[in-house]
């Protein structure tokens, strides 16, 4: 009988070891470097290591920095990153100096501190680009404060409406979203060092001060919490599904605007693709391919949760580097959604006469002139809905546009008693112009509603940017200490 491979087996390392080794590479080795300064930092303040030590193993690590990430090539004697980093760091401190860093430390706890780390910083970069659709669709509808469109309901024309009222539609969930994102950010940007495999450790460390110098504002106090938690890690990913669901319904619309049937949406050219046979194809493709990454969202996200569900409650590869795998594919899924949309509503063109002609078909102000017979002929809505209804059934029936003398006749057919009516009366409201006006009131489609509608958009982007830089900025801070930290470690040892 052969003799079985020794660890780790060649399966085991193609399907599990490199891929995570690679994925590691990627998203993990500054976190990770930045994770040791702090924490050799810490243990020299505490006196646990002392200076000459500490300062051959800080510029140990400056040294792998400058090497770079690509120094680490997947060897299956080295089980992942951690090691590799680890073991070059001896090489050049030495065995004494270089086995120090996991003092008072665990893979466990430097894990999941990594992956907040990364997680934080595509949290920071997707709310970012979420502002900037926001920006976009508020720009866009700036400039159709007058452009009216046929409003839809179970995809029916309804009753007319503004561009710019159905974008605030459109960016008020986008708004919502942010906050979510911003949310799951503020659960993620919490220290999980110095549990160590999850008892924490008998060394008098200061969790505070890693935390700190990392950029962390709260520490995990539990250690099972700190390593074998993933709550934080799914309502990311909810996040962001959640947040495309919405987009999603927006660029359905914008699909069904651009077919050639319907005119209503010219995207812009850099984003058409021709057919390879029919030479009067105008593809917006662009559109679909932002459709199938919502699909990729959705199912990264799900994939999450599943990982999630059923796991033992403590340190698992269930809440550990495979889940990052599918996480950090939604995170990709979700910025090409929301930059590719980004660019499609700056650049594309929407045929507002055409929207405004459509407004004027349909019977959609009919809901106008039924209020118009309760406000000035004293009838209860629902006998003004009725002539309405019976109204529009005769127009086109007999294909006659309502008048005055229309309303007469069904009014008395109604009621019994024929409504004196102007042709001004019916002509006001029936007018697109003249409904969307009127609705002046808080949320309205008005000009003068959506105006002001937009002024508060333009203030929660402001101030919503102002909440991400303050995070942002706390964490460039961090890192600046840290650095400044290094700087006087290493430097008073060569003086």
């Amino acid at each position: 009988m052969a003799n079985a491979p020794s660890f780790p087996h060649p399966v085991y390392a193609q399907y599990v070891l490199e891929p995570q080794f690679h994925e590691s590479k990627q998203y993990l080795f500054d976190h990770m470097i930045a994770a040791n300064e702090a924490h050799t930092i810490m243990l020299h303040e505490t006196g646990i290591v002392d200076a000459d030590h500490t300062a051959k193993l800080l510029r140990a690590l400056q040294q792998v920095k400058r090497e770079g990430v690509e120094r680490f090539i997947y060897e299956p004697d080295v089980e992942d990153l951690f090691f590799a980093v680890e073991n070059r760091l001896i090489e050049i401190a030495g065995p004494e100096t270089g086995g120090n860093l996991q003092i008072a430390r665990s893979r466990n706890d430097l894990a999941a501190g990594m992956s907040r780390m990364m997680m934080r910083q595509r949290l920071i970069a997707a709310q970012g680009q979420l502002l900037g659709l926001r920006r976009a669709l508020i720009e866009t509808a700036t400039g159709h404060l007058e452009s009216i469109m046929p409003g839809i309901t179970h995809t029916q024309p309804a009753q007319p409406t503004t561009l710019a009222h159905y974008l605030l539609g459109a960016i008020a969930p986008l708004e919502r979203d942010f906050t979510r994102l911003h949310l799951a950010l503020s659960h993620t940007n919490q220290s999980s060092f110095g549990v160590a495999a999850f008892t924490t450790t008998s060394f008098p460390i200061d969790r505070q001060r890693v935390a700190d110098l990392l950029g962390f504002p709260v520490v995990i106090e539990n250690g099972y919490d700190a390593v074998g938690t993933g709550d934080h890690i799914v309502e990311a990913g909810m996040a962001m599904a959640n947040s495309t669901a919405a987009i999603s319904r927006f660029v359905y619309d914008l699909l069904v605007w651009s077919r050639a049937t319907e005119r209503l949406l010219k995207i812009d050219d850099a984003f058409i693709q021709i057919s390879s046979i029919m030479p009067q194809k105008r593809n917006p493709v662009v559109l679909e391919h932002i459709r199938v990454r919502i699909g990729w969202v959705f199912g990264e996200a799900n994939a999450v949760q599943t990982m999630v569900h059923n796991a033992a409650f403590g340190d698992t590869n269930d809440v550990e580097d495979p889940m990052f795998m599918a996480l950090n594919r939604c995170f990709d899924a979700f910025e090409a959604v929301v930059s590719l949309l980004t660019v499609v509503v700056q650049t594309a063109t929407f045929n507002t006469d055409l929207m405004a002609e459509r407004a004027h078909g349909g019977h959609m102000t009919t809901t106008a002139l039924a209020d118009a017979l309760v406000q000035q002929h004293g009838l209860a809505f629902r006998s003004a809905h009725s002539i309405v209804s019976n109204l529009v059934n005769r127009s086109v029936a007999e294909e006659k546009t309502i008048d005055a003398a229309m309303v007469r006749d069904v009014s008395k057919e109604v009621l019994g008693t024929a409504l004196e009516v102007s042709e001004e009366f019916v002509r006001t409201a029936l007018d697109p112009r003249a409904f969307v006006e009127a609705r002046t009131i808080y949320g309205g489609c008005a000009p003068a509603a959506t105006r002001a509608a937009l002024e508060g958009c333009y203030q929660r982007i402001e101030r919503d940017l102002t909440r991400l830089l303050t995070i942002r900025e706390s964490i460039y801070a961090a890192d600046d200490r840290r650095a400044d930290r290094v700087a006087e470690l290493t430097g008073a040892q060569e003086s």
